[in-house]
């Protein structure tokens, strides 16, 4: 698929790691997720795979107004009750699924802000279909989608086709369970947000965490350890590195996770299950 298959240069510099190395046998996961990941490559081959769709999602996502994506993070974070700037999920996901329910709902692939009025209209459009028709309107979507972006690099257009295919075998579903509010992305109006213990600006210093953990550890009652992390923790990210540490035990996360509200449940379960989630393979 690249152009760069096949070209001696690259064969010898990627035989060259394999000497010292053995990069191509290496195991390698990068925290950002792309919309299509081949996890069966390894090493040097995996980063060259990585790096080569990023570009693709990179360059499709700057053919938009900036404004109107940062709006769609924003409305995908209210949609699912979080703060787009921390957590980790495909932009480029997010977008082309907005351009392709653009195109169906009349309207050009460039503007990925949906109204109600849209999302009644693409409602409509998807009620009594049968999985063959769905299928067949989204790519038809995707096609006209790569001919209004003027789009007519092989690989970029293979990497969006297939995304159209998976977008496909995702509404197959959600349409079936009356789910579609789950996969588009409308203009939401600001409301208050839910309640959680989550805040980005509450992150604290490396030296504060450190001696926390020491004082968690050192305690021997399962109850003191939870208050220390209810009292003092209120960062996401304090959060995730928290439980990255190993300074609970089994039954202790479990008492941990009682104490916590839907949201905040939601919130790190999306983020620990993101791959499998995506995938539907839980």
């Amino acid at each position: 698929m690249s152009n760069n298959v096949g070209n001696p240069a690259i064969c010898y510099r990627i035989k060259k790691y394999e000497v010292v190395f053995d990069a191509h046998n290496t195991m390698a996961s990068i925290d950002y997720p792309l919309a299509i990941d081949d996890m069966t490559i390894q090493g040097v081959y995996y980063l060259k795979q990585y790096l080569t769709y990023l570009k693709i999602e990179t360059e499709f996502c700057q053919m938009f107004n900036q404004d109107d994506l940062r709006d769609l993070l924003v409305n995908y974070g209210r949609m699912c009750g979080f703060d787009y700037r921390i957590e980790l999920f495909n932009i480029f996901e997010l977008v082309l699924n907005n351009a392709v329910f653009s195109v169906l709902s009349g309207e050009l692939p460039s503007r990925i802000r949906i109204s109600v009025q849209q999302y009644k209209e693409i409602k409509n459009l998807f009620s009594n279909m049968s999985d063959s028709q769905i299928q067949l309107i989204i790519l038809e979507a995707v096609e006209k989608l790569l001919h209004h972006f003027n789009i007519s690099d092989s690989l970029m257009s293979y990497y969006i086709k297939q995304c159209g295919i998976n977008l496909a075998k995702r509404l197959k579903s959600v349409v079936k369970h009356n789910r579609l509010q789950t996969v588009v992305i409308l203009e939401q109006e600001l409301k208050t947000p839910p309640l959680t213990t989550f805040n980005a600006s509450d992150r604290m210093s490396d030296h504060r965490f450190r001696l926390l953990i020491e004082k968690i550890m050192n305690c021997e009652k399962s109850v003191d350890k939870i208050d220390i992390i209810r009292t003092n923790f209120h960062s996401l990210h304090d959060y995730i590195d928290i439980l990255n540490t190993d300074c609970l035990l089994n039954d202790e996360y479990e008492e941990l996770f009682k104490t916590f509200g839907d949201v905040e449940l939601a919130i790190l379960t999306k983020i620990v299950f993101y791959e499998e989630l995506r995938n539907n393979s839980i």
